[in-house]
């Protein structure tokens, strides 16, 4: 028998592998010109942010000192209305200064010590009576404030008194410089005698003059007139909440009178026809009585499709 050789077939394939190019990095280069561009404009930026910052900065300062001036103005106007440059009333001022008259000029005794006491109260702390301000045989009868205004910027209460002394009355005005903070008030000098206050004087114009141009058009004027004394007629007779649909700001004298009429001949019409301004004067007249009020009113009106509205109302 014929031995045949074995022959062993190896039919697995070794797949060679491809060798891959090694890559070699590209080496980084710096564009000199293009770095300086880029730190050019970033200088350039921080210079327009830097300026627009100062530029801010400076705005704020001017307008914090602007307003400090207002405000500054502002409170020298309301310290003077407080003081009241012109006669004024202040129930406050009036309550203290009527008690502190009320011992300066009336001692309940003989015992000096005891009104000084009182007086220190008053008084302030810098302030003392002169030796000679006994006042022991005066009686305060009455006082009446007649002004509060300011003398060489102090503000300074007015009185006139009646003044017992001896069974025998005599008038005399005082004035009485003080300082007020809130509620708190303090006499800053002795009362002293003064010209009594003359209020009267030309230092105003008259509220409700000139309104600008008067309104041409009669049919317009005529609407508008007749608006104006259905709306004083509602305003007489009606509620506050009533007038909220004819007023931006409502107020109604709810009846407290009677309506007698409005003069057609007062009656002006200025501003436009879409904004009308229109002054007119009218009486009324009290309950059950013959006692009359003549008054004048200023509607601002706006025009709403066929009628219209009261954006502001003014009497005087």
């Amino acid at each position: 028998m014929v031995n045949i050789p074995k022959l062993k077939i190896n039919f697995e394939y070794e797949k060679k592998k491809k060798e891959k190019p090694i890559k070699i990095p590209k080496a980084h280069t710096l564009n000199l010109g293009r770095v300086r561009s880029i730190v050019l404009l970033i200088l350039i930026g921080l210079f327009i942010y830097f300026s627009y910052v100062l530029i801010l900065a400076n705005a704020t300062a001017h307008k914090n000192k602007t307003l400090q001036q207002t405000v500054s103005t502002l409170n020298q106007r309301i310290n003077q209305e407080n003081a009241g440059t012109t006669t004024s009333y202040n129930p406050l001022v009036d309550q203290y200064m009527t008690q502190f008259l009320k011992i300066y000029y009336s001692p309940s005794s003989d015992d000096s010590d005891a009104r000084t006491k009182q007086l220190n109260q008053y008084l302030a702390h810098n302030l003392t009576l002169p030796s000679t301000d006994k006042n022991t045989y005066l009686k305060l009868v009455s006082s009446t404030l007649t002004g509060i205004f300011t003398v060489d910027t102090v503000k300074t209460a007015q009185y006139s008194l009646t003044i017992e002394a001896n069974k025998k009355q005599s008038q005399l005005t005082v004035n009485i410089p003080y300082e007020q903070d809130n509620e708190k008030l303090t006499v800053t000098g002795l009362p002293y005698v003064a010209d009594s206050i003359d209020s009267i004087g030309h230092v105003g114009q008259a509220r409700l003059t000139n309104t600008g141009k008067t309104l041409n058009s009669q049919q317009t004027t005529t609407k508008i007139a007749k608006f104006t004394k259905q709306f004083a007629q509602k305003y007489v007779s009606s509620s506050t909440k009533d007038m909220a649909f004819l007023m931006a700001d409502p107020v109604g004298l709810n009846g407290a009178v009677d309506f007698v009429s409005l003069d057609d001949s007062t009656i002006k019409v200025a501003g436009t026809s879409k904004h009308p301004i229109v002054t007119a004067t009218m009486t009324v007249k009290v309950h059950d009585s013959d006692i009359t009020q003549v008054q004048t009113i200023r509607l601002y009106l706006k025009q709403q499709a066929s009628t219209y509205f009261v954006t502001k109302f003014i009497q005087a």
